[in-house]
């Protein structure tokens, strides 16, 4: 079987270095036979040129661009009649030429290629840019005190309308292969366990009017819930300054779940509001064109934490996508979960130290890892690549394809893991050897060494996939 070697890419880096000579590149560095074309994104993840502060590649312009986001191919507002959200959302980023169509520039030729063609939405929720298109701020959640916050709710049917009303736009009018989508979010509970160390009571979410009706709906008192959530955030906040409880960290959090169990009813409710967009994402798609594939970012977090992981069944993600691209970062993932060990240090397991819990969550999630203090340097191992592909691939009983997300320079700090071709390569490796069917070259190549894309590709030729090359450009 052909397997899947895509990338994630943005229109900036077409303009920049033309279709063809980028195509060229992918095609004969890394072997690519797909493209998830960021279109649209309002997050410097997925759009733009290299993150500021971060070194450029050799490749590309040198130059810092004014990224603000927003789609790169032509709307169709005839898709958006049901909701208030402006259905123009094209981008304002100076550095693309106004008549360049992202789709219209690259699909013909890659179609030519014989690569195929996704339409990559990464749903960049807390964009500012995003809240200046007309009449979205009015689908924002609320928080625990009752206040629109800084991401849209799921259960706003304004929000609903204008996702789903996207995937109908995309799917009736571009000859796409499929559309991937990409919510990096968790839930209120979760987004307090997972803390970077910030706590803000805006960010614990969702208490609006669809959400109050939803929790009624399940029989659960909203008000209570918003109780519940209230002295949570408290408890992190006195956690955060230090403030040691009598009875110890964990036992006063634990004390609080049982006081208010509308607090673990609330997190489902968000999750299954999340889960069940996916799953009207996927029936607008098949209604359109039930040949073209719906896939699905699955975030890093399924990695470090053993509550968000608890939310995420590949067992129920399989029945509403045709494939599942895996966060596995390797190398960003040392210095990710060595920050993720140390939050959870300053509140919910405060008693102990991190180098006490880190062996705890090796076990809870089946991680074998460097020495805890090494981990910003040593990152993950392709091993871990490895067990977590054959971990997905069970989970959805080989069922559908497992494409891992392969980490390709994505920004580390100064004194943390740095990306290399023989990383690339053996996590590469490491993914087929778990089972998957395919890889993700992520974030985006325009933050993507030659050198470093090329490791992808020795590992291609290395597994004898070399022979699977698409037709090359003219000359």
């Amino acid at each position: 079987m052909k397997p899947f070697i895509s990338i994630q890419i943005g229109a900036v880096s077409f303009v920049d270095e033309g279709v063809n000579q980028i195509l060229d590149i992918l095609q004969e560095k890394a072997y690519v036979n797909a493209l998830l074309l960021a279109s649209p994104t309002w997050t410097r993840g997925t759009g733009g040129r290299q993150v500021p502060g971060q070194p450029f590649p050799d490749h590309g312009k040198p130059e810092q661009d004014e990224f603000h986001g927003g789609a790169y191919n032509r709307l169709h507002p005839q898709y958006y009649g049901k909701t208030a959200i402006s259905a123009d959302y094209r981008h304002t980023d100076p550095e693309i030429p106004p008549d360049f169509d992202l789709f219209e520039a690259v699909l013909p030729e890659a179609q030519r290629r014989g690569i195929r063609r996704y339409a990559w939405m990464e749903e960049s929720s807390s964009s500012r840019d995003l809240h200046q298109i007309p009449n979205f701020p009015k689908a924002l959640e609320h928080d625990i005190y009752g206040r629109p916050s800084n991401k849209p709710c799921f259960n706003n049917p304004d929000y609903r309308y204008w996702i789903l009303g996207r995937m109908e736009d995309y799917a009736h009018s571009w000859p796409l292969d499929g559309i991937v989508w990409c919510s990096e979010r968790c839930g209120p509970l979760d987004r307090l366990i997972g803390n970077r160390g910030r706590y803000r009571a805006r960010d614990i979410t969702c208490f609006c009017e669809f959400c109050q009706e939803k929790g009624r709906a399940r029989g659960f008192d909203p008000a209570r819930a918003m109780r519940g959530y209230q002295a949570l955030f408290e408890w992190y906040e006195r956690a955060g300054r230090g403030d040691h409880p009598s009875d110890g960290y964990f036992v006063t959090f634990w004390r609080t779940l049982l006081e208010y169990p509308e607090i673990l009813a609330w997190e489902k409710l968000w999750s299954d509001s999340q889960h069940q967009l996916s799953r009207e994402i996927y029936g607008t798609i098949k209604a359109v064109d039930p040949q073209k594939e719906v896939g699905i970012h699955v975030y890093h977090e399924i990695s470090f934490s053993p509550f968000y992981r608890a939310e995420e069944r590949y067992a129920d993600l399989k029945r509403s996508h045709d494939w599942l691209k895996v966060v596995m970062y390797n190398n960003c993932a040392g210095p990710r979960f060595h920050t993720f060990v140390e939050n959870m240090c300053r509140s919910l397991f405060a008693d102990a130290t991190p180098k006490e819990v880190y062996p705890l969550m090796l076990r809870l999630l089946g991680l074998e890892e460097a020495p805890f203090d090494a981990l910003p340097t040593a990152g993950f191992s392709a091993g871990y690549v490895r067990r977590e592909t054959e971990r997905a691939v069970k989970g959805v009983n080989d069922e559908i394809p497992i494409y891992p997300g392969i980490d390709i320079d994505i920004p580390t700090g100064d004194d943390e893991t740095k990306c290399t071709p023989e990383g690339v390569r053996d996590a590469v490796k490491a993914a087929f050897a778990g089972g998957a069917k395919g890889v993700v070259l992520s974030r985006k190549y325009s933050e993507m060494k030659l050198a470093n894309l090329a490791g992808a590709g020795q590992a291609i030729r290395e597994l004898g996939f070399a022979s699977h090359r698409s037709v090359s450009s003219p000359g």
